[in-house]
């Protein structure tokens, strides 16, 4: 009797692995666009990954047999370091899904909608500026305290959001992560663009409240948007670190807001940095938020206070290193999302 034939589409691979076609049933190919494109996309699973055929090391690439024939794919179980950027690149539609449908469930269901945005930020600016501007009396080199702490609040809730929306993107997407397949590190990408269009709201409600108190911007807001890049990086990185560490260790979603209303006020968002003594100064910049919040109201205002050279090239620097040792840490993690989650 002649063996079953193969499942369609896998040949001799799928004969050798043992799937078979029950007797009276039939095998039916379905067509990849991808692969009808003359492109097939890399894909890598929880056990390495399945890569195209000629990205490999091991002599297949060069095997005619397995260039002819598209629909048989190699396994990569390599233990990868960095992620495949190709591979995401042909992810970023999914990227924008997920990122349009986190801005849309976020303000569902509620009576102010996205005027949430920036209500909080309002009353937060105003609850500072009667503590620390009418009580404590701290200095702000002439600046209105609702602006000078709205600016600050600017800054911070682009890290604050970042690192929190980010290291949280993954048990929710539990569903998603433990059936289909697609790059994770998609999951925290995606929460970047709820955080860039309240940054883009917030500098908006800025733009309307220099004009009402009568402040002139001057050449440097030209930098504002270094200084909130710089910001977003530093979040997105420490964001990676937990949400990788998350997904195996949830105490880390409980640690996370508590860690983060502490560096709230170890950072110089309600206050200058003028207001800490100078001989704690330096010191004291060794926390790059620091110098982020304090160049966000240098670009903003006349009167503001530009951080020494070194501790601008140090937050450059702590922010890449935080990015990359973040990429790194997830990355290396990744293969095992799906069975802990």
């Amino acid at each position: 009797m002649a063996a079953p034939p193969a499942v369609g589409g896998l040949g001799a691979a799928g004969a050798s692995s043992g799937l078979t076609v029950p007797p009276g049933r039939r095998a039916v190919e379905v067509p990849d666009p991808d692969r009808a494109r003359g492109t097939v996309p890399s894909v890598s699973g929880e056990i390495g990954g399945l890569v195209e055929d000629g990205l490999a090391d091991g002599g297949l690439a060069g095997d005619a047999t397995f260039a002819a024939d598209p629909t048989r794919l190699r396994i990569d179980g390599r233990q990868r370091t960095f992620p495949d950027l190709r591979e995401l690149l042909r992810y970023r539609g999914l990227v924008l899904l997920l990122g349009r449908r986190d801005i849309t469930v976020r303000y569902r269901q509620t009576i102010l909608g996205t005027t949430w945005i920036f209500a909080s930020a309002l009353v937060t600016a105003g609850l500072f500026s009667f503590v620390f501007g009418r009580i404590a009396q701290l200095p702000t080199n002439g600046v209105p305290y609702f602006v000078f702490s709205y600016v600050g609040l600017l800054a911070w809730n682009l890290f604050s959001q970042g690192l929190s929306n980010s290291s949280t993107s993954m048990t929710p997407n539990s569903a998603l992560i433990s059936k289909i397949y697609f790059p994770r590190l998609v999951l925290p990408l995606s929460t970047l663009a709820s955080t860039v269009t309240t940054t883009l709201i917030s500098i908006g409600i800025l733009a309307v409240m220099m004009v009402g108190f009568g402040i002139a911007p001057s050449w440097r807001l030209l930098l504002l948007p270094l200084w909130l890049f710089v910001t977003m990086v530093i979040g997105l990185g420490f964001g990676l670190i937990l949400a990788s560490l998350a997904v195996a260790y949830r105490d880390i979603g409980y640690a996370t807001p508590v860690l983060i209303s502490m560096l709230l006020y170890l950072s110089p968002v309600a206050y200058s940095l003028e207001a800490v003594p100078a001989n704690l100064r330096n010191l004291y910049l060794l926390n790059p938020i620091a110098t982020v919040v304090e160049g966000t109201r240098w670009a903003v205002f006349d009167t503001g206070y530009l951080p020494p050279a070194w501790a601008i090239a140090y937050t450059v620097v702590f922010a890449v290193a935080a990015l990359l040792v973040g990429v790194v840490v997830f990355t290396r993690r990744e293969p095992g999302f799906a069975d802990v989650i």
